[in-house]
């Protein structure tokens, strides 16, 4: 087999997992972890439930899966920000906005990362813990690291928690067909959380 023909192969294997992902997404979205299935995916996918098997191992595996890729891209947001190295409440307001546009962006993602990772077990439930805390202290170090600009008597645990409240529940009634565009909610939970937070400019 020539140099050319491995290399597509390889693309194809990888276009294909990016599917079934993808299709474990909408399936899960749709029905609900409990009652989806592996066949209902490889029906989506368009394959025989055993060609399956060639890219996950289990269902859990599957949605432990769809948790690790979102965390991967939450954590390229917070290390492009802080790249940029804003002060603290630029650095607040930026992470706000683009966390916002990609939650709007996959809301389906994010639903299910909310409602269905209860259902991870052992290893898989651990590091999704883990994950989720890397979101919440990425946030509290943000509003400490702005401390000097915080309004007086400010707690930053409880001014982290309102936050990720407040955006974490988006999915749960934001409608791309609905009176608001992602633009608009973005910018004005961004304005809310900063008014909380820090003192007039």
């Amino acid at each position: 087999m020539s140099n050319e023909s491995k290399g597509r192969r390889v693309v194809d294997r990888r276009n294909r997992e990016a599917e079934v992902l993808q299709a474990a997404v909408e399936v899960f979205y749709a029905k609900g972890y409990s009652a989806a299935s592996v066949q209902d995916v490889a029906d989506r996918v368009g394959v025989l439930k055993g060609s399956l098997y060639h890219y996950i191992s289990s269902k859990e595996d599957l949605l432990f899966r769809i948790f690790a890729e979102s965390h991967e891209q939450a954590v390229q947001i917070m290390e492009g920000i802080t790249a940029r190295d804003l002060p603290p409440r630029k650095r607040l307001e930026a992470f706000l906005t683009e966390i916002i546009h990609w939650y709007l962006n996959n809301v389906e993602r994010v639903s299910l990362y909310f409602n269905e990772w209860r259902y991870l077990t052992g290893d898989n439930a651990a590091t999704v813990r883990k994950h989720r805390r890397v979101f919440s202290d990425y946030l509290r170090d943000t509003l400490t690291d702005g401390a000097a600009e915080l309004r007086p008597g400010t707690d930053v645990r409880l001014a982290t928690f309102y936050m990720l409240g407040a955006v974490n529940n988006i999915p749960v009634w934001y409608r791309k067909t609905g009176p608001y565009s992602a633009a608009r909610v973005a910018s004005e939970f961004v304005s809310m959380s900063t008014f909380l937070a820090f003192t007039e400019n």
